[in-house]
C-alpha cells in the first residue's frame, strides 16, 4: 500500500513547529543585524582614527571623549571624573563643531553634545558652547558669534572696569592686593569708551564676554585737558555685558542716548583715523559741492561742505532717476551720497 502523499502546507498544523521556526530566523535576523552594524562601525572607527594625524576634528572629538571618559570604558562614563578644564582647552580650537560631532559618533557610536550635558553642569555646557561660537575663526553652521563688530560704538551703560587683560578675577577690593591687578580704572555711567577693535575674549573662569576698545585721541586743537594726549592711542578690554555696556552701529543713536558723548567724540577717533584721511582708501569720495549724506535708509543723515572726504567708493546705484554713491566711512559705516556731488562719476 503506497504511503499517504505529505501536504505541502502540513506544517501549518503545528502551530508550536512555526513559533520555533519563526523565533529561530527572528533571532538569526537580529544577530545579523548587530554583527554586520559592529562590523560596519568598527570600520568607521578604524578610518576615523587613521584620519586623527590629518583632522584636526577626530583629534578635538579624541580629546573631548578622553576628558569626559578617561578610563577608556565606555560603560565607566558615568562613574569617571570629568576633566572640565581639558574640555575648555579644546573648546577655543574648535572651528567646525558639526564635523567634530561626526567625527565622535564615527569613534564611540555616541551623541557628543548629549554627553557634554550629561558630564557638565548647566553652567559649564553653555560657557562650552559660548566658546566655540564666539570662535572668530570658526566656519560651517551658523556665523561666528560677534560680541561688538569692529568700529561699533561702545558706551558705559553703568560703572564698569576697564582692563589691560580679558580677566575678571579681579576687582579692586583692598583684600585683593596681592593679587595680579589688571584694572586700568573704573568708567563712569554715560561715558564714550571708544571704538570696538574687532577683537574679542571669553573669560571661562569667571564667564564674562569681553570685548576690546579703543581710541585714538585727535590731534587737531583737543580739549585743553586732553593736550597731553594728543596723537595718542589707547585700547583696553571691557565686559560686553548689556547691564555693563550700550554698543551702537551709528552716532546719532548714540547721541540720541548719551547726548554728553558727542563732545567726546569730536577728539576721540577710531584707530585709524589718521590712516584713512590721510588717503589710504583705495578709491576716496570726496564732495564737490554741499551735500546731505544718506544713511542705510537713504535718508538725510547728516550735511557736510564740499571739499570733505567722505570715505572709500564701494559702489554706484542708478534708480533711473537718480544715481548714487555708497562709501564706508573711517569708523567702518556705509552710507550714501547722491552721485553729482561727489568726485566719483557712474
Amino acid at each position: 500500500m503506497a504511503a499517504p502523499k505529505k501536504d505541502k502546507y502540513e506544517f501549518l498544523d503545528n502551530p508550536k513547529r512555526i513559533l520555533v521556526g519563526g523565533a529561530v530566523i527572528g533571532i538569526g535576523g537580529f544577530l545579523l543585524y548587530k554583527l554586520g552594524r559592529k562590523i560596519i562601525t568598527g570600520m568607521q572607527k578604524r578610518n576615523t582614527e587613521n584620519l586623527a594625524d590629518d583632522s584636526p576634528e577626530v583629534r578635538q572629538a579624541m580629546a573631548l571623549r578622553s576628558a569626559m571618559n578617561p578610563s577608556g570604558a565606555s560603560w565607566m562614563m558615568s562613574f569617571d571624573t570629568t576633566n572640565t578644564k581639558a574640555i575648555f582647552d579644546t573648546a577655543p580650537q574648535i572651528k567646525k563643531l558639526d564635523e567634530v560631532s561626526t567625527a565622535y559618533r564615527k569613534l564611540y557610536d555616541d551623541d557628543l553634545l548629549k554627553n557634554l550635558q550629561n558630564e557638565l553642569s548647566a553652567t559649564d555646557y553653555q560657557k562650552f558652547l559660548t566658546m566655540v561660537s564666539s570662535n572668530p575663526s570658526k566656519s560651517g553652521g551658523a556665523a561666528p558669534t560677534t560680541f561688538a563688530k569692529k568700529n561699533q560704538l561702545v558706551v558705559a551703560k553703568a560703572e564698569v572696569f576697564l582692563r589691560t587683560s580679558p580677566d575678571a578675577s579681579y576687582h579692586g577690593a583692598i583684600y585683593e592686593f596681592a593679587e595680579k591687578k589688571n584694572v586700568i580704572r573704573k568708567a563712569k555711567v554715560g561715558e564714550f569708551l571708544g571704538y570696538a577693535t574687532g577683537k574679542q575674549s571669553f573669560d571661562v573662569k569667571n564667564n564674562v564676554k569681553f570685548i576690546e576698545v579703543g581710541y585714538l585721541v585727535k590731534k587737531e586743537n583737543p580739549p585743553a585737558a586732553m593736550k597731553a594726549y594728543a596723537g595718542k592711542s589707547y585700547t583696553y578690554w571691557v565686559s560686553s555685558a548689556s547691564t555693563y555696556v550700550e554698543i551702537f552701529a551709528y552716532y546719532k543713536d548714540m547721541w540720541n542716548k548719551y547726548p554728553s558723548t558727542q563732545s567726546e567724540v569730536s577728539y576721540k577717533k577710531p584707530l585709524d583715523y589718521y590712516s584713512g584721511v590721510s588717503g589710504a582708501f583705495s578709491q576716496p569720495v570726496i564732495t564737490t559741492k554741499f551735500v546731505h549724506v544718506l544713511d542705510d535708509k537713504m535718508q538725510p543723515y547728516i550735511p557736510v561742505k564740499s571739499g570733505t572726504l567722505l570715505g572709500e567708493y564701494l559702489m554706484c546705484l542708478n534708480t533711473g532717476k537718480t544715481k548714487y554713491v555708497k562709501f564706508r566711512t573711517v569708523d567702518n559705516t556705509e552710507r550714501w551720497v547722491s552721485a553729482d556731488a561727489v568726485n566719483i562719476k557712474c
